[in-house]
């Protein structure tokens, strides 16, 4: 059991008669309140396993087509967009920055928006038009075109990794977080796999209806988005309060430990001052170099993955193949790491451990000559960069509050991961061995691994000054006041 799960039933434990008492009544009294806590934790487990499977996996699927329809333009590239289009190096490289430009504008206002009309409508209808701008880039003619379709897609898609990242924390409890969140980032994995495979179809009807096999990438997989948003808007459940599937008693004990795990449920009208105490958080800065260089190797991965595999020497089709093995292997190391993280709390340590895989992986690309070998380092990458971003998100989550403080700090993390993307835009274009790029994820990634330890520091440190006032009694526990001061709250424990 987590150190802020021991703290929050602490109070109720206190309640308990003692267990040691000779007195008949005492005995009973006990077993009856441990029966209570039992049955309680089975009826919470039961309504998780609800969420699990009705609420999680719509999230994966909006995840997977944000990241499947950002990506698509380098297997579209690979296909021949580039050239059919006419876009020089530097030209393409511009749109591909112009998408993070207006993803990094809409980042925090759009969990404002998302408040306002519910996230079970925001996010589906957020899906529904990017799937329709997708489309529109089959019919991309010139420059311009592309730099426009791009800065429209950066602007809906911006809003849809704060929102769900915001709507999962209020499902579940931050010692849960990890391994949903990891769930959830290996859709990108998934996404960046799969998008080579079904490229690789896709780019077969080259020629069919007078259409190049590019267009068709743009045109099968934003209509599938469409489709698919409408379902997701019709069954998208608002908040766990008002989930349909759950009985009245599945209701009362999750909500219950949701709230003893500090999630809120009435968070009131938007509170600008929680917002602003984001910025001036210490931990915001720590969070914002790993988010940065996370997001640059992130989106140097999706984007020129294929590119760079193509450039080992393969054809167009056994390139698009080709990229699917290192997502693939991803997602299942991911998923291991985050469970493994959620069992022992420890977000730091898998953060580190998992970017030292990156550390390894660019580190050989850039020194070895061999075809295989170098094949082999994107592996590497792969794993580390992807199973490192579950990790942060969920110590985001984990360790701000209240409500829209935790929004905003959401906002700031994926802020400094696009800036990180806008970086990656530019640093692939030295074919075929790509040093610069190489080089520069190399030294990201090296700080992307001491980071993480720097910030488990921090929060230990906190967590024991902390620990010192929880021990002098000299605080006040009340609910306004923890409600003042947020995650800085004596009884506020950090997850390391």
């Amino acid at each position: 059991m987590s150190d802020y799960e021991k703290h929050n039933i602490s109070s109720a434990a206190d309640e308990k008669p003692d267990p040691n008492s000779t007195s008949p009544s005492s005995a009973l009294t006990s077993k009856a309140a441990s029966a209570i806590v039992s049955s309680d934790e089975a009826i919470m487990k039961r309504a998780r396993r609800k969420v699990d499977l009705f609420v999680l996996p719509l999230t994966i699927l909006l995840y997977f087509l944000s990241f499947l329809d950002r990506s698509n333009i380098g297997n579209a590239k690979v296909a021949g967009f580039q050239k059919d289009v006419k876009l020089t190096n530097h030209e393409y490289s511009v749109g591909l920055t112009i998408f993070y430009v207006s993803y990094i504008l809409i980042d925090i206002p759009s969990n404002l928006v998302t408040k306002k009309l519910g996230p079970n409508r925001h996010l589906p209808t957020l899906a529904f038009l990017w799937g329709l701008i997708t489309i529109f880039q089959g019919t991309i003619k010139n420059y311009g075109g592309f730099v426009g379709a791009r800065f429209c897609l950066g602007l809906i898609e911006g809003g849809l990794s704060p929102g769900v990242i915001f709507y999962l924390s209020s499902f579940y409890r931050r010692e849960d977080m990890q391994l949903r969140m990891s769930l959830l980032y290996c859709a990108t994995a998934l996404a960046g796999g799969f998008s080579g495979l079904l490229a690789a179809a896709i780019q077969q009807m080259d020629g069919t209806l007078g259409h190049r096999g590019w267009q068709w990438i743009f045109y099968i997989e934003g209509g599938a988005t469409m489709l698919l948003a409408i379902f997701i808007f019709l069954v998208m459940p608002a908040s766990p309060a008002t989930f349909k599937w759950f009985t009245p008693d599945e209701n009362a004990a999750y909500n219950k430990a949701l709230h003893g795990s500090w999630v809120e449920e009435d968070v009131g009208p938007i509170n600008v001052r929680q917002g602003l105490s984001a910025f001036m958080d210490p931990q915001a800065l720590f969070l914002a170099v790993i988010t940065f260089t996370n997001g640059c190797m992130l989106a140097g991965l999706g984007y020129f993955s294929g590119p760079v595999i193509q450039n080992l020497g393969y054809s167009n089709t056994k390139t698009q193949l080709l990229t699917v093995p290192p997502f693939a292997v991803a997602a299942v190391v991911s998923i291991t790491v985050a469970f493994l993280s959620d069992k022992y709390q420890q977000r730091g340590y898998a953060a580190a451990s998992m970017s030292l895989c990156a550390v390894i992986g660019y580190a050989i690309f850039y020194t070895s000559t061999n075809k295989h070998t170098l094949y082999g380092s994107i592996f590497l990458q792969v794993i580390g960069v992807y199973a490192t971003a579950p990790a942060i998100a969920a110590w985001i989550t984990n360790n701000t509050w209240p409500h829209y403080k935790r929004g905003t700090m959401i906002g700031l993390g994926l802020m400094t991961t696009s800036c990180g993307s806008i970086l990656s835009t530019w640093l692939f274009d030295d074919p075929p061995r790509y040093h610069k790029g190489t080089s520069i994820n190399l030294a990201l990634a090296c700080a992307m691994c001491v980071c993480p330890l720097v910030t488990r520091f921090y929060y230990d440190r906190q967590n024991q000054t902390k620990a010192a006032i929880r021990a002098s009694g000299q605080f006040d526990d009340s609910y306004e006041s923890k409600k003042q001061l947020g995650d800085s709250h004596p009884s506020y424990i950090y997850a390391l």
